[in-house]
């Protein structure tokens, strides 16, 4: 659990992650391998944040300042660990909680270290007021669309009955843009995030179907028969 004030190490990257979604990592830099094993000595989690500009993941953090990262994160729990040759490593972590960003500093290994809030839904004790079901048919409707591009068998998902859990699902399945998704993780009611996690698979249900209605009109047009109207 997070504590108001709490210092922890930050891990700046291209991706949102969400609370109780999945993430896999492959740790390659020096600086990265000294943070997951400190995580581990001390069984304590990072903390996952978007980076608003590319030298918070590639420069050394030194150069890196408040204004570089977006200010809402998630802590990540490391879940399992594959150890390859010369310490690099590839990680499963599983999103915990939500934090705020008070201050960021260098440590002396040369990753980030941030102050952190933790940062709860304001309505987080009254989800059962929360209404899911327009969520939850658009979220069915695109994992049928999955279905329809996938090898695997999608068509039986078992989805969350948690409204936070529901609408948190959808949000790491969605491909909308990384600036849409770090939008819907600084929601601080769970209400809001219903509805607009709703709003967002719904155009992504209406792309994924102009997109499937075009694909089998060209699949249609590739089997009409050749004729030849030319005077040779």
């Amino acid at each position: 659990m997070l504590d108001y004030g709490m210092q922890i190490p930050l891990f700046p990257l291209n991706t949102v992650l969400f609370p109780g979604r999945l993430l896999p990592l492959h740790i390659f830099e020096e600086r990265y391998k000294a943070m997951v094993k400190q995580c581990l000595d001390n069984y304590n989690s990072f903390g996952v944040v978007l980076a608003k500009t590319q030298k918070a993941v590639v420069s050394n953090v030194s150069n890196v300042y408040y204004d570089d990262l977006y200010t809402v994160g998630t802590t990540a729990q490391i879940t399992a660990v594959e150890n390859l040759e010369n310490g690099r490593m590839n990680l499963i972590v599983v999103g915990q909680e939500r934090f705020k960003i008070k201050n960021i500093w260098p440590s002396s290994q040369d990753f980030l270290v941030g102050k952190v809030d933790p940062f709860p839904m304001r309505d987080a004790h009254d989800s059962a007021g929360i209404d899911t079901r327009i969520l939850r048919a658009r979220v069915e409707q695109y994992v049928r669309y999955l279905d329809m591009a996938s090898a695997e068998d999608l068509s039986n998902p078992d989805l969350p009955t948690d409204p936070k859990a529901l609408a948190y699902l959808a949000c790491g399945v969605m491909q909308s843009s990384l600036v849409d998704k770090q939008q819907l993780l600084a929601i601080d009611t769970l209400r809001e995030l219903v509805t607009k996690t709703a709003t967002i698979i719904d155009r992504e249900n209406k792309i994924l179907a102009y997109t499937f209605k075009a694909h089998q009109a060209h699949r249609q047009i590739k089997r009409l028969p050749f004729v030849d109207y030319s005077l040779n």
